[in-house]
């Protein structure tokens, strides 16, 4: 059984007291007029600063800095694409992971298959209090992400680590109309996917809609890495006046893109949101929202408490859990072994020698 551990609970009040409090060995606030150095990571294969990049560079999609970030320094497990990334975006190549250290004001992963390994990767820019975007779905184990989080509260780093779903206006507004339903008696969800690990984006949404108080969890798929059908069921523990409901969350293949529904006894609310076919648009509207929150984090303004990375990590690792031990009956969230992890899609994608060096 697995407990949130209580220090966590206290969140990173401490450190992102000031922006860029991390300037020990690693990071260097930057003076006035200057923007901030951001180190890429694993920009290579399954990345999203293939997205990023666009939206931020002056060699993007929309020809300007569009935010107070640049990005400085890459890396990738692939020297190749690793410059040809550099190439792209006029950035600097490292030939470490490590190699940024000194040299850049905060950091953000990238990729998906090194996910596994990313604690390893993150580590000694967390220690130096670089503050650090972790990539989705953060963590394949409970005490990876907890080392991590750990890390992040010793040393006072700025951590962030979000789907850009989270970070929709919509939800927001969703939010603050739950009232108009009254008492939750049940939710439904929808979105574009035929895999778990990118479900995580509707899973993610409405745990921000709803809060982060999950009991139990069930996930029904044929496979969870490529699916033909796919069901994840959330029970809610509920609270003062509001029972336990469950929240259904389906995989599909049409539009819209996302897609949630609150029902309640006094009625209902939605949420609908859809992808631009328009690049600019997309980016701006889809996937600028969670830039902003990044460079906020890097500031010192966390976008979320470590707790509720704990959290999301712990429910999605929860909905593989069901799926793959216990063939998608209802387990509790927090009966997930602290050393268990689902299969990785790469198992071999890093050569682990490269943290002896």
């Amino acid at each position: 059984m697995v407990e949130r551990r209580s220090f966590l609970s206290a969140t990173v009040a401490a450190a992102v007291a000031a922006p860029f409090v991390g300037v020990q060995q690693g990071s260097t606030a930057p003076p006035s007029g200057r923007k901030i150095r951001v180190g890429a990571l694993n920009v290579g294969e399954y990345s999203f600063w293939g997205i990023w990049a666009e939206t931020l560079s002056p060699q993007g999609k929309f020809g300007t800095n569009l935010l107070d970030m640049e990005i400085t320094h890459c890396w990738d497990i692939n020297p190749k694409l690793a410059q040809k990334f550099a190439n792209r975006y006029e950035c600097e190549v490292v030939e470490k992971y490590d190699g940024m250290l000194g040299k850049v004001d905060a950091i953000a992963f990238g990729g998906f298959y090194e996910v596994p390994w990313q604690h390893l990767l993150a580590r000694p820019y967390v220690e130096a209090g670089v503050p650090t975007y972790l990539s989705r779905p953060f963590s394949y184990r409970l005490v990876d992400i907890e080392f991590i989080l750990e890390l992040a509260a010793k040393h006072g780093t700025p951590l962030m680590a979000s789907s850009c779903q989270e970070h929709i206006y919509g939800l927001t507004d969703l939010k603050k109309r739950l009232k108009n339903c009254g008492t939750i008696t049940a939710v439904q969800g929808t979105c574009v996917s035929d895999e778990y690990p990118a479900h995580f984006h509707l899973q993610w949404a409405a745990l921000r809609t709803l809060g982060y108080d999950v009991e139990k969890i069930s996930l029904l798929t044929d496979d969870e890495r490529k699916a033909s059908y796919l069901q994840e069921t959330m029970l809610f523990r509920g609270g003062e006046g509001q029972p336990p409901y469950l929240a259904t969350l389906n995989a599909v293949n049409s539009r819209p893109y996302l897609y949630l529904k609150v029902m309640g006894d006094q009625g209902s609310e939605t949420s609908s949101f859809d992808r631009s076919p328009d690049p600019q648009e997309e980016l701006y509207f889809y996937f600028a929202p969670q830039l902003l929150d990044m460079q906020r984090t890097f500031q010192g303004d966390s976008f979320q408490p470590l707790d509720i990375i704990r959290k999301k990590t712990q429910t999605f690792l929860a909905g593989y859990y069901s799926h793959l031990e216990h063939r998608g009956a209802l387990v509790p969230v927090n009966s997930v072994p602290m050393d268990w992890s689902p299969r990785y899609y790469k198992p071999r994608w890093i050569d682990e020698s490269i943290f002896k060096s």
